[in-house]
């Protein structure tokens, strides 16, 4: 799980980088907070014409003619000492960096490697959208956090130090004034934003539905199109989109009323504070010099407690955000099997049985009960069956890609635990009634990432009846196909899955409604093709056309 103890483990792992940030930070408090310093000096000493250890300094070594060469040498020191500040800073900034990236990419890594072994049937449920959301928003949230924690919060925290010595050593009744004033001015703030995380909550659920509304309309948005259903659809994300608003107005209402709150109290003890100053000035127990210097000190704290404040709010937004993250690190693994037989090595095909079979999504949708099915190897099966009566969710079965709830699934007579799910998927393939398309070349779409020579694309093209159109592309394997394969039609989509699948050369075929956007003519051909290619294979083909079924040996009705 994402959690506040695992971003620390993973900042201990730049234990070195984050010493080192440190300690420039405090180099950077070093340069930064005796500026201010040169300001009483300059006014006692030199415009009041007080003696002091300034000028007494200054004139040991070189003499100084003009008075006003006083105030020159403290402008040119002021320089030097910002831009050693701003370089040190800038080196602090690049360490920190640096590590925050390399744990951003530990936590996608860490989700990812996680989606990667997870139970399709958990996937489904909790759908793309809210994964891909969860993955961006998310992990920026907690991303933004850190920054603070170890990118701001420590240069923050070591200024304030410095400035609280400060002070003391100017006038440490105004020092313990301020010091007391405003951490009671955080407090208060932390107590009350604890309340706004709810309205946080709120808002990022809202969110969720949102991108997973809009996620989904858009990948779906040439069927919604072609039923005429746009108005629907855009009303359902707007009416998202709605509650994202209200929800957002919510939070940034409350969180304003807190945050402007805390800074009145702030401002309201600074008041006070200056307040004090001009008392001491006029009972002669501090000089203008050192008040002027301590209202400057007083005012560099603004900007840390702010930033402090803000720590707190992104503590909570992070809190909320490791909670959502962790909605896809709770979902079920899919359990892993150790490969002890083979049973499609040096065979043809494979037999597969099902034996007492039972699967449900959850405790409510019981799909399947003690089910039983035996296809033989080599065997033609049509499963066919109304809308809703598992027929897909059988496919999934034999793929393993929804575990069991119970009863045993055999291919060639070996338990699928003895298998395990990663060779019988290498074995056994599966042609989807719209199969998905990257937004890449044919080239990739066929291949996925493995290697395969032009000869043998364009051998499986043959088969799947699309040789001769690819063949008269201009970039032919190197044509790019549109997101979701949109500069494709349906039936050479769904042939480009067929072509795919024959690449991978499995042992068990199974169609998945897979010829339903082709006309007769080139179905017939493709199954003509294809007749040679899977003549001594098991074929498990989904269907509802007659003349699909009328291939078959053998036709199981759900």
């Amino acid at each position: 799980m994402i959690t506040f103890n695992y971003l620390l483990e993973q900042v201990r792992l730049h234990k070195k980088s984050i010493i080192v940030a440190n300690l420039l930070a405090i180099l950077v408090t070093l340069f930064s907070v005796p500026i201010p310093l040169f300001i009483p000096h300059i006014v006692d000493e030199v415009i009041l014409g007080k003696e002091g250890s300034f000028t007494s300094t200054i004139n040991q070594f070189i003499e100084i003619s003009n008075p006003i060469y006083y105030i020159v040498i403290v402008f040119i020191l002021t320089i030097l000492l910002r831009a050693i500040r701003s370089a040190v800073d800038v080196i602090r900034k690049i360490i920190v960096d640096s590590a925050i990236e390399d744990i951003r990419l530990e936590m996608r890594k860490k989700i990812l490697n996680h989606l990667q072994d997870v139970s399709m049937s958990e996937y489904d449920v909790l759908g793309s959208g809210a994964v891909s959301s969860k993955m961006t928003t998310d992990i920026a949230s907690v991303i933004k956090f850190l920054s603070g924690s170890i990118g701001t919060i420590a240069v923050q925290l070591f200024t304030l130090i410095g400035i609280s010595i400060v002070m003391l050593y100017l006038n440490w009744k105004l020092a313990l004034i301020i010091l007391i004033l405003n951490p009671l001015v955080v407090r208060g703030f932390v107590n009350t934003f604890k309340k706004v995380s709810k309205r946080l909550k709120e808002r990022n659920k809202a969110i969720s539905r949102f991108t997973n509304s809009l996620t989904e309309s858009l990948e779906l948005f040439n069927q919604i199109r072609v039923q005429n259903r746009e108005e629907h659809f855009t009303n359902k994300v707007d009416k998202d989109a709605t509650d994202i608003r209200n929800m957002s107005f919510e939070y940034q209402k409350e969180s304003a009323k807190s945050l402007n709150f805390s800074r009145l109290l702030f401002i309201y003890a600074n008041d006070l504070f200056k307040m004090l100053a001009l008392y001491f000035v006029f009972k002669e127990e501090m000089s203008i010099g050192d008040m002027l210097a301590i209202f400057i000190y007083a005012n560099m704290t603004s900007a840390p407690i702010h930033l402090i404040l803000n720590f707190v709010k992104n503590y909570h937004d992070a809190k909320e955000a490791m909670e959502r993250l962790n909605d896809i690190l709770k979902l079920k693994k899919e359990q892993k099997f150790k490969m002890e037989i083979d049973p499609f090595k040096d065979k043809e095909t494979a037999s597969i049985e099902l034996k007492n079979v039972s699967f449900a999504y959850d405790e409510n949708k019981q799909i399947f009960k003690d089910f039983n099915l035996k296809i033989e190897a080599g065997e033609k099966v049509a499963i066919t069956g109304e809308t809703g009566s598992g027929k897909s969710t059988l496919a999934n079965i034999i793929m393993g890609l929804y575990p069991i709830n119970k009863g045993e699934i055999l291919y060639n007579g070996v338990d699928i635990k003895k298998i395990g799910y990663e060779k019988v998927r290498e074995n056994i393939g599966f042609v989807l009634q719209a199969p998905l398309m990257f937004n890449a070349t044919l080239r990739y779409n066929l291949s996925l990432g493995k290697e395969y020579s032009d000869e043998e694309m364009y051998r499986v093209l043959k088969i799947a009846q699309l040789y001769d159109f690819v063949d008269e592309l201009p970039k032919k394997l190197d044509t790019i196909v549109g997101k979701n394969g949109t500069k494709l039609s349906g039936g050479q989509r769904q042939r480009l899955s067929i072509a795919r699948v024959l690449l991978d050369k499995p042992k068990v075929i199974i169609f998945d409604e897979s010829t339903s956007s082709l006309d007769n003519e080139t179905e017939n051909r493709l199954l003509e093709a294809l007749d040679d290619y899977i003549k001594h294979k098991t074929i498990i083909t989904i269907a509802h056309r007659q003349t699909t079924i009328d291939t078959a040996e053998r036709v199981v009705r759900l």
